[in-house]
């Protein structure tokens, strides 16, 4: 015959084993509910180009971390992988201590650098275009007291410019005086600025060689290029008739066609902010050219 007694102990383990099996079947997330944690918020901001060249490009993605939670949390580090123009390009963890107090906000960073070789050769729909696009993916690691560890995803997506190093070429050649007293020549110069952003183009050293003739060195002024401009660059020459040797002979006897050699360098300066080195940009042209053409 079973006591009064009996009968509430065993009410007593039948209340204990309910409630086991309800914390069984509603998981962790029961226990987290009744302590009151939940998982911070993270977000996108913004993101900033910290340096620029012709070579590479440095980021920095801004996150914000919303902690609602009375006790402070942990930020342990950040999985991300970055695809560009939908290719896999990039893949790591970045691991960054953070700690971020009871119900307040934090900002986070996560830098990377892209080096536009890899670009080249790993995504070779950048080869042909002036930007690319860009997909990133992390997963932010937040320890949360009570709760746990928390893998919180953010997606970012935008646009990036792609920069490459102008172009230069011969142009032509213009005669504008020729006298007793000598002869003063431009050699054009056809520079192209492949760029979304403008560029200048500084401390240009020039030399030339014509038919033979070796042309005074020349240091030539800052020139500045819009994005995507593409423009002659006058260089101009000034020498005494005994200068000119057989160039000048071969002239007067009607033979127009002149032998260029040109080599020089020039610094390329990209018109951003964040534009960390100038590159040195050097050039050797050589060819033939028809005065009159």
């Amino acid at each position: 015959m079973t006591t009064i007694r009996q009968w509430s102990v065993n009410m007593n383990r039948a209340g204990i084993l309910l409630l086991v099996v309800l914390l069984t079947v509603s998981g962790c997330s029961t226990i987290r509910g009744l302590a009151g944690y939940e998982s911070p918020d993270v977000s996108y901001k913004d993101v900033s180009v910290e340096g620029i060249s012709l070579e590479s490009i440095d980021l920095m993605f801004h996150f914000e971390v919303d902690n609602p939670n009375r006790v402070g949390v942990k930020l342990e580090e950040y999985i991300y992988s970055l695809a560009i123009n939908d290719s896999d390009f990039l893949s790591g963890t970045h691991t960054e201590k953070l700690e971020v107090e009871s119900r307040s906000k934090a900002t986070v960073s996560l830098p990377l650098t892209l080096s536009y070789k890899d670009l080249y050769e790993s995504v070779s729909s950048v080869v042909r275009s002036d930007s690319f696009s860009y997909a990133l993916d992390t997963e932010v690691s937040v320890d949360i007291p009570v709760y746990g560890n928390a893998k919180i995803p953010v997606r970012v997506e935008g646009d990036l410019p792609v920069l490459r190093m102008p172009e230069v070429a011969f142009s032509r050649f213009e005669v504008h005086d020729f006298s007793f007293s000598g002869v003063d020549v431009s050699l054009y110069l056809d520079v192209s600025n492949p760029n979304p952003l403008g560029m200048t183009l500084s401390d240009l050293n020039l030399g030339a060689t014509v038919s033979g003739t070796e042309l005074a060195d020349i240091n030539v002024g800052d020139i500045s290029f819009e994005s995507g401009e593409n423009a002659e660059v006058p260089v101009r020459f000034s020498f005494g008739l005994g200068d000119l040797g057989s160039t000048v002979i071969d002239m007067l006897r009607g033979n127009r066609k002149l032998e260029y050699d040109i080599r020089g360098d020039g610094d390329v300066k990209i018109d951003h902010p964040a534009f960390k080195d100038k590159t040195r940009l050097p050039f050797h042209l050589t060819g033939d050219y028809m005065i009159g053409d």
